[in-house]
C-alpha cells in the first residue's frame, strides 16, 4: 500500500483538520521553497524543470479549497500565481514575469535614502500630539515588508495607545505620549515548519527586521521612534492582559510619536575598524 503524502509530517487527513494558521503557513513556506527559490534559475536556463515541480503546492491548495477557506488574501493569491507558473513550465511552456532588474537610484533619490538611513535617531521624548491611525497603519505595513525567513509570516502586532497599558511593559524609559507597538510572533507558525529545531536564530532575526523597518518608516513620516526590548515577565503580562495562548510570544517593542527632542546623532566605530576581512 502506498504511503500517504506528508508535508512536514502532516498527512492530507491531518491538514484537513489542522488550524488554518498552520495550513496557511505551510502553503507559504512550500511555495517559497519548492517553487520560488528555483523558478528564476529554471527560467534562466540554469536548471531543468523538476518532473514534480509545484505538486506539493497544488496538493496544499487543493486542501485549502476543499476546506472552503478564502482564496482572496494576498499570500494565497501569490501561492496560486506561482503554482500557475510551475504548471506552465512543467507543461513545456515559458513564463515571463512583469518585473524589472533593480537599477541604481538617481542622485536625488540617494539623497532621500541617505536622509532616511543616516538621519534616523532614537527619540525618547514625545509631544502631546495624537498620532493618526493612518500613520500607525503605514508604520505597521512597513514592518510586514521586512525580510522574513522562508516567508512564514509569524509576525503579529499589539498597538497600545493608552498610557495605562504601557505599564505592563518593562521599560527604563519614562513614556507619557505616543504609541507603543509590541512586535509579537505566533509560534504555531514556526513550530509547523520546524523552525525552532533547524533555524532557531531566524525567529529573533525576524522580529528585529520588523522593528527596524517600522522605525525607518516612522522617521520618513516625521515621527520619532525608539526600539526597546523586554523579558519573560512582560511576555507573561501581555498574554494575561489580552488572553493570548502560550504560543503567542512578544519579542520587542517600539515607541513612536511626534518628536519633542532633537538629540545629537550618535557616532559609530569607523568602517575600517569594523571590517575584519576583505579578500
Amino acid at each position: 500500500m502506498e504511503e500517504p503524502r506528508k508535508v512536514f509530517g502532516f498527512t492530507r487527513d491531518d491538514l484537513l483538520k489542522e488550524d488554518p494558521v498552520v495550513l496557511r503557513t505551510i502553503l507559504r513556506e512550500r511555495t517559497h521553497h519548492t517553487i520560488e527559490v528555483f523558478i528564476y534559475r529554471i527560467c534562466a536556463g540554469k536548471m531543468p524543470v523538476p518532473p514534480n515541480f509545484g505538486e506539493t503546492v497544488e496538493f496544499l491548495l487543493d486542501i485549502w479549497k476543499e476546506r472552503g477557506l478564502p482564496l482572496d488574501s494576498p499570500d494565497v493569491k501569490w501561492a496560486q500565481e506561482f503554482l500557475a507558473y510551475a504548471k506552465t513550465l512543467r507543461a513545456g511552456g515559458t513564463v515571463k514575469f512583469n518585473t524589472e532588474l533593480p537599477e541604481p537610484f538617481t542622485d536625488e533619490e540617494m539623497k532621500t535614502v541617505k536622509k532616511l538611513l543616516y538621519g534616523r535617531r532614537s527619540i525618547r521624548q514625545f509631544a502631546a500630539r495624537e498620532v493618526p491611525d493612518e500613520l500607525i497603519r503605514r508604520v505597521l505595513e512597513a514592518g510586514l515588508m521586512a525580510p522574513q525567513g522562508c516567508n512564514v509570516g509569524a509576525t503579529r502586532f499589539i498597538v497600545l495607545k493608552n498610557p495605562e497599558d504601557w505599564k505592563m511593559v518593562q521599560s527604563d524609559i519614562p513614556l507619557d505620549h505616543g504609541v507603543m507597538i509590541i512586535v509579537c510572533q505566533d509560534m504555531r507558525v514556526y513550530h509547523s515548519v520546524g523552525f525552532e529545531k533547524v533555524f532557531p536564530q531566524n525567529i529573533y532575526y525576524d522580529a528585529a527586521t520588523v522593528a527596524d523597518h517600522m522605525l525607518l518608516m516612522a522617521h520618513a513620516l516625521g515621527l520619532g521612534g525608539v526600539w526597546l526590548t523586554h523579558g519573560d515577565e512582560t511576555r507573561r503580562r501581555v498574554r494575561e492582559r489580552f488572553g493570548l495562548p502560550e504560543t503567542f510570544v512578544s519579542r520587542c517593542h517600539i515607541h513612536i510619536g511626534w518628536p519633542a527632542e532633537a538629540p545629537v546623532k550618535t557616532s559609530r566605530p569607523t568602517l575600517q575598524e569594523s571590517i575584519v576581512k576583505w579578500i
